[in-house]
Parts: structure tokens; C-alpha cells; sequence
């Protein structure tokens, strides 16, 4: 039922009065006394009046949109909101061709017999309108529960019903949510909660990625069912293995108990870069009633872009020992060290390494068109250096004699260093460290250094720099002293371990491989992708200046493993850009090409594509949580057979009834026709009447 009850002007009184007083006055000036008005009666001029009056009035009000507030009587029916599980557990049971053929078809006719108003709701690891076909390779319960306590809190809902088998493996846990309902939940328990003999891989545990040349670790975890004094192999082989005929990991093992959970510890070493696929299978002398969690498969990608740095001695030193062993604690550096006298380079040898680090040598050797400017240098000088030489090789340092005294010295930091910042362990541990053998007369510095340990002379503070970082063109730290052994046996000494010295050690070498002349085109991916969802990358362009660009077009070509390609072009998005695709299973590799300024920039990677099996781990039905969930919001359990009743007791509860509510709307009143026939009626009359009497 629809009907009017107010007029909204949108005016203030003082506009209404001024609209009133206006036209008033407007139509006064039109019909005042007048030489053509002496014939006219004073009834028609006073008609006129009235009628120009009205005219001018309903104009002037169109102005402000006055509004026709409309209010209207609805009634709304209770409905039902059905939630289906659509994931692939539900068809892994006993009754699985129940599920496939005959439940959507009992549930159609259930819901077309009952005549209630029900939204069906399919949900896996999204959800859509009305059922699906139970294909679903995840579970989000927690997804689909918050998404109708939103869109259904201000509907008249009568109840909510989850279909389900209780197994969720994405989201949160359903019992957590502190979802509002309005109306009970209650829960339809479906699937199969029978345990069965059944051995199966429950997770694996590894690195995403590791270098070559290092192991990685990796933790299988296997469960096991009603399967006591019964064996099993695990064999874990490399997926270039076709036949799988070498094993990386061969194992067997027993199990002595009923409910059987272990934990495999082992290495793999893989022998070339690249992202590497390895399955592992579960081998048991028995028959089991689920065989998809026998085998698994993980994978880890193998970087190769470890940076190599060369220790160039000229004397031995137990520095050389200190500075390789601290760097070799970390993944990302390979360390090679070798004697000066002994080292016969070539110009590819010096290219090999990212970082020079010059113990007591004061050149690079052996290849002429080579300085020291084409690479990161760390000089550690000390009393065995060729100072005159240290002098020609660079402009950082200048040795006024080049045959200083060396003597032991304290070190204080310096507040103003910006190249790296220090935790306050390390400032405490280099605080309490120990001397180092630093040259009587500190040399000549140039100005554009950064400076972080100057010399303590007793007690006191000098500006004098012991180790600092060049500010120009070339990557450089100078140490003007040897010693850093006895660093880190002072951190052995009071921390009973060396991670603070070789902290110390790594910020230096990382500032100096900070990588200024990085390539200026970056494409960010996941190397691990699932076919059940949208595979994205994000592209990054720098111009000259490192500064972040989109105009250039930026285009992806994909190649999978029989060759095939496909072009795709990124979408611009701020100043970077996007492309997501959809891939079947399989592994790809791609290349990125944008052009500026008539040169070509390129990124290359490669990724694997996977179908999840996280549905067929756990087959169990969880009825558990799907009673404790109907209870906490004030619903209960029930079983396929006793859905009829279900839906009887939802029909007499007080919740199911039809709401009655109000709704308001506005309506402008220059979008009514009449008022605007109105106008012309009156502006017709108007011209009748002035036609008939004043002949104009």
C-alpha cells in the first residue's frame, strides 16, 4: 500500500517568505493601475493577479526541488538461507554416488514441495548462488559465514541452514567468528566420520627457496589409522626422475601403535639451480580405502645468485679466517680466498666476483684495462701494506710517508654514521671490543666519507677515521688496521658465540654490495601457483634515475613445457604494473620485455602451476564442530533423513514470520505531470483573459 503524507519544501521560512513576497511583488508590477487596465473590472484584473501570482509562486518553488515524501506498507516473507559444502570431500565417502546423483535432486524437490522462499549458497574456497557439482579443491567455511551475517542483517531471515562435512583447510576455525546472526544456524551433518585403515602424508615442511651448493632441510609428517605392526616406505624422489628408479630418501618404518603421527627429518642437495619438484611416496603392505594421501609433492626453488667475493691477501693473517668463516655463515655469499703471489687472473676471474676485498694489497694484478673503479672494494690496511702504491690505486686515502709506525689503538663510533644502521647489542659489543693495529699518523681523508669508527686516543674521542665508506662513484670501505680476529674472540669471550661479530662483518659487505646498477625491470611472482585460483604478477620499470615508471608497454610471454607460448600485456595500475591469468597444471616459463628509449629491458622466471590435493588428506567428517557450532548460535544438528522435520520447526518458530516495515521514498515534484499541466492551464488563462479585455 502506497500513499503521501508530507511536502519536503528544502527551503528555510525566510526563502519561502522571500519566494512568496517576490512574486507578490511581480505580479503587482504587472497589474498595477495602467491606462490599459481602466476598461479592465476589478474582478478580472484581481483574477489575473491571482493566477500571475501562482505562476510566479510554483516557478520560484522549483528551484529548490521540493520532494513528495511517499511512504509505503511492505510486507516481507521469511526466508531460508541453504549453505552447500561444494568441496571434493564430500564425494570421497562410502556414499559418494548418493552425493553425485541423487542428494541435489532430493534437495530441489524438497525445496519446490516446501514453497518457502530459500537462497542456495555453494561453498568451496569462494562460493556462488545455487549448488555446484562438489569439485571444490578447498574448504573456507569461515568465508561464506561471515559474507551472509552481512548481506542478510537487514533481511528477514527465518533461518540458516549449513550443509556440510565439517573439514575446513583454509580460513579460520568457524567457532571463532564472532559473527552476529539473525536468525538460529543450524547445521545438515553430511559425509562419512567412519574411520578406516589409512596411512597419508598430513604436511610437509621445507624452505621456498635454497642456494646451490647448500642442503636443505625437510620435514614430512605421517599419520596413520588403525594401522598397528603393520610397515611402510617413504621414498622421496627428484620429478625429473621419470621412471622414479633413484630415491633421494628411502626409509622404512614401523608402526606400534593405533593412532601413529611421526615427523621425518632429512636433507636433499640439489646439484643444479632452477625451482625443483620432488614427490614423495608412502608404500605400505596393505590395502588402505583412501590412496590420494599416500603421495605428496613440495617444491623449492634453487638460487643461484649467491655473491661471490674474493679475499686477495698478501700476507697470511688470521683476519683472512675471521672475515671468511663469518661471511660463509650466511647463505647468500660464497667466499674464496687467495694468496697474492699465487693468484694468476684473468679478466673473466675479477668479473666473477662481486666483491674485492683487499687484505694488505694495495692493487689489483695481472690484467691490464682493469682498476680497482670496475668493482666493490673493501681495503683492510696494515703494517705489511705498500703504501706508496695504496696511493696511486686510489684518491680516498693519501700516505703523506710510506713508512708509518703502526701502533694499538681503542675505537670509539660515531654518532653520525648513516650508511647502515646498528642495533644496540652491536654498538655495545663494538663498544667493549678489543684494540686493533692502526697506523701512528692517520693519512689524509677525502671529505666525501662516511665515517664509523674513529681512533681513541686514552679516553678520548679523536676525528680520526679507522673505518669508513667512500661517497663516490666507486662501491669502497677503507679499514686502516688489522685485527679483526680479536673482535671476534671478544665475542666469544662475552657472548659465547660470534653472531654479533659476524653481524658486523655482513652490514659491511652488504652496504657494499648494495647493488646501485641493479636492472631497472623487476617482475614480482609466486614461483608456487594453484590452477584453482588466478595466477598474479606485478611488474616494476625504473627510468635512469631509479625512479618508478608506467608509461612504456610492458608485455609477458609465458612458454610451458612442450613450447607452446602466450602474450599477454600488463595493465598499468599507480606507477607500476598488473596482469593476472588463469594456467592449467603444469610448469612455465616467461619473459618480460619493455622498451625505452630504443633499448629493451627483460626479466625472466619460472613457475609451477599445481592442482591442490588438500581435500583428499582428511576425509573424516568433523561432526563435532558442526554440533558445537549450531549450538553457540542457537540452532541444532540434524541428519539428511530429518531435514523434512527441519523445515517444519523452522515453519513454527517464532522467529519465521513476515516482517510489516515502512519504507520511505521521495518523489520530486517537478516529475509530476499535472503540476506542470497546471502551470500551462494557468498561463493559458492568463493569456485568455488578457486577450479577451486588454488586447495584449
Amino acid at each position: 500500500m502506497i500513499f503521501y503524507n508530507s511536502i519536503i519544501l528544502n527551503t528555510t521560512l525566510f526563502e519561502f517568505l522571500g519566494c512568496f513576497f517576490l512574486s507578490f511583488f511581480l505580479s503587482f508590477l504587472l497589474y498595477r493601475k495602467h491606462t490599459s487596465l481602466n476598461n479592465v473590472s476589478n474582478l478580472i484584473r484581481t483574477l489575473l493577479f491571482l493566477v500571475r501570482f501562482c505562476i510566479f509562486f510554483l516557478l520560484f518553488l522549483f528551484l529548490f526541488n521540493p520532494k513528495l515524501k511517499r511512504e509505503t506498507k511492505v510486507e516481507e516473507s521469511p526466508k531460508i538461507v541453504f549453505l552447500q559444502d561444494n568441496s571434493f570431500s564430500i564425494i570421497l565417502g562410502d556414499d559418494s554416488l548418493y552425493f553425485k546423483n541423487d542428494y541435489l535432486v532430493f534437495l530441489d524437490s524438497l525445496f519446490s514441495n516446501s514453497r518457502l522462499d530459500i537462497d542456495v549458497f555453494s561453498f568451496d574456497q569462494s562460493f556462488k548462488k545455487g549448488f555446484l557439482d562438489f569439485s571444490g579443491d578447498l574448504t573456507n567455511m569461515s568465508n561464506i559465514l561471515e559474507h551472509v551475517s552481512e548481506i542478510y542483517s537487514n533481511q528477514n531471515v527465518g533461518a540458516y541452514i549449513l550443509a556440510s562435512d565439517g573439514i575446513y583447510n583454509q580460513g579460520l576455525n568457524p567457532l571463532y567468528l564472532k559473527n552476529k546472526y539473525n536468525a538460529p544456524l543450524y547445521t545438515l551433518l553430511i559425509g562419512d566420520t567412519t574411520a578406516r585403515k589409512d596411512l597419508l602424508i598430513s604436511k610437509i615442511k621445507t624452505n621456498k627457496l635454497s642456494y646451490l651448493g647448500n642442503s636443505f632441510p625437510v620435514e614430512i609428517n605421517i599419520q596413520a589409522l588403525q594401522m598397528k605392526g603393520l610397515e611402510f616406505h617413504v621414498k622421496v624422489f627428484e620429478n625429473t626422475d621419470s621412471e622414479f628408479k633413484k630415491p633421494l630418501f628411502i626409509k622404512k618404518f614401523s608402526i606400534d601403535k593405533s593412532s601413529y603421527d611421526e615427523k621425518i627429518h632429512f636433507f636433499i642437495s640439489p646439484k643444479s639451480p632452477g625451482l625443483k619438484s620432488y614427490s614423495v611416496y608412502l608404500e605400505s603392505n596393505t590395502d588402505e580405502y583412501n590412496l590420494f594421501n599416500n603421495q605428496d609433492v613440495f617444491h623449492v626453488d634453487i638460487m643461484d645468485d649467491r655473491k661471490k667475493i674474493l679475499i686477495l691477501y698478501g700476507n697470511h693473517h688470521p683476519d683472512i679466517t675471521a672475515i671468511k668463516h663469518s661471511l660463509e655463515s650466511f647463505d647468500q655469499y660464497q667466499v674464496e680466498t687467495e694468496w697474492v703471489k699465487n693468484f694468476q687472473p684473468s679478466i673473466n676471474d675479477y668479473k666473477r666476483y662481486s666483491l674485492i676485498i683487499l687484505h694488505q694489497v694495495s692493487e689489483l694484478i695481472g690484467v691490464e684495462g682493469i682498476d680497482l673503479y670496475d668493482f666493490p672494494v673493501w681495503y683492510i690496511i696494515g703494517k705489511n701494506s705498500d703504501l706508496a702504491l695504496l696511493n696511486q690505486s686510489q684518491n680516498i686515502v693519501k700516505f703523506n710517508n710510506s713508512n708509518l709506525d703502526f701502533e694499538f689503538s681503542n675505537f670509539a663510533l660515531n654518532d653520525n654514521f648513516s650508511t647502515f644502521n646498528l642495533s644496540d647489542s652491536l654498538v655495545d659489543f663494538l663498544s667493549y671490543s678489543s684494540s686493533l693495529l692502526v697506523p701512528f699518523l692517520v693519512p689524509e681523508v677525502n671529505s666525501l666519507t662516511d665515517v664509523l669508527l674513529n681512533k681513541q686516543i686514552g679516553s678520548i674521542n679523536t676525528n680520526k677515521p679507522i673505518l669508513f665508506f667512500a661517497k663516490n662513484q666507486q662501491k669502497s670501505a677503507y679499514l686502516l688496521g688489522e685485527g679483526l680476529w680479536r673482535l671476534k674472540l671478544n665475542d666469544t669471550y662475552l657472548n659465547n658465540s660470534n653472531l654479533l661479530f659476524n653481524s658486523f662483518i655482513s652490514k659491511i659487505v652488504q652496504s657494499l654490495l648494495s647493488d646501485d646498477n641493479k636492472k631497472r625491470l623487476h617482475i614480482n611472482y609466486n614461483s608456487i601457483q594453484y590452477s584453482n585460483s588466478r595466477i598474479s604478477f606485478e611488474g616494476e620499470f625504473y627510468n635512469r634515475n631509479f625512479e618508478l615508471i608506467n608509461f612504456p608497454e610492458l608485455n609477458l610471454e609465458i612458454i610451458d613445457s612442450i613450447g607452446d607460448s602466450y602474450n599477454y600485456k600488463f595493465n598499468r595500475f599507480s606507477s607500476s604494473y598488473y596482469l593476472d591469468v588463469l594456467l592449467s597444471e603444469g610448469s612455465y616459463n616467461f619473459i618480460a620485455k619493455s622498451e625505452l628509449n630504443n633499448k629493451v629491458f627483460t626479466d625472466t622466471g619460472s613457475f609451477i602451476v599445481l592442482k591442490p590435493n588438500f581435500e583428499s588428506k582428511n576425509t573424516i567428517a568433523n561432526f563435532d564442530l558442526l554440533n558445537n557450532l549450531a549450538r553457540l548460535n542457537n540452532g541444532y544438528a540434524t541428519s539428511i533423513d530429518s531435514l523434512d522435520n527441519l523445515f517444519q520447526n523452522i515453519q513454527q518458530s517464532p522467529n519465521f514470520k513476515v516482517s510489516t516495515y515502512i519504507e520511505n521514498s521521495f518523489k520530486s515534484l517537478i516529475n509530476f505531470q499535472s503540476l506542470l499541466l497546471l502551470l500551462l492551464l494557468l498561463l493559458f488563462i492568463e493569456w485568455s483573459v488578457r486577450r479577451r479585455y486588454i488586447n495584449f
